[in-house]
């Protein structure tokens, strides 16, 4: 801090996948850059700053958090990232999210008096939508790189409902010990989730080195994003 540094920096928007999105870039720029041998990608979360007073939905839902991982170039471990799979649906855009900031609709006091400031839900979301999407995405993943859904040793999923997670496993005909829910413990933390709960399957010894992992996050937008690598 207070200083230069021969690095590079940069910000992905993608909502709650946008930490699956940003380990894709990560790992590929350090495949194509030699000179970079280490990068940090960090899952930050901030939605209670957005939430409104009157929204008694979100309140108990959405809170702060945030889960980093390191990555390291190196070619003499058996760890390796294999490929991630993302998709995209802008047909979503306004179904729930933050509309009003920046350029194009500043806050103001129009705004903030017509109540339309903060996190929105316009629209309701497909109650199934995960349910569907998650295990298509998953096994295109896996399809990817030729592994089957029983060579994976653990799924971390968006942690915004345990039931929708269980239903996911249950289409992956995958035992519930493949998997580790977070949200009881912290609330949903959005782009945070997928690393904090990582960080607890490897303290707690459910993920071990040489593991098969899938990261699996999706967001609003819609903008999804998965990652496939052994730990």
């Amino acid at each position: 801090q207070g200083a230069e540094k021969w690095c590079a920096v940069f910000d992905v928007n993608a909502s709650c996948a946008s930490f699956a999105i940003a380990y894709d870039n990560a790992v590929r720029i350090l495949a194509t850059n030699t000179s970079i041998k280490y990068a940090l990608v960090i899952g930050v979360y901030n939605m209670p700053a957005f939430i409104r007073n009157d929204d008694n939905f979100s309140y108990p839902i959405f809170a702060d958090g945030a889960g980093a991982v390191v990555i390291e170039r190196d070619e003499n471990t058996p760890s390796a990232y294999l490929g991630g799979q993302q998709l995209a649906d802008g047909t979503q855009w306004d179904f729930i999210g933050i509309y009003a900031g920046g350029a194009h609709n500043p806050v103001t006091k129009e705004v903030i008096d017509a109540n339309e400031q903060g996190l929105l839900s316009l629209k309701p979301l497909p109650g199934d939508r995960n349910v569907r999407l998650w295990p298509m995405v998953v096994k295109q993943l896996l399809a990817n790189h030729k592994v089957q859904v029983d060579e994976v040793d653990h799924f971390i999923f968006t942690q915004i409902n345990k039931s929708v997670i269980v239903k996911v496993m249950e289409a992956l005909n995958q035992p519930l010990s493949k998997t580790t829910f977070v949200m009881d413990k912290y609330g949903y933390t959005g782009s945070g989730c997928v690393p904090m709960a990582f960080h607890h399957a490897v303290k707690e010894g459910t993920i071990k080195r040489g593991d098969k992992i899938v990261f699996m996050a999706s967001g609003a937008g819609l903008a999804v994003g998965s990652n496939l690598f052994i730990y």
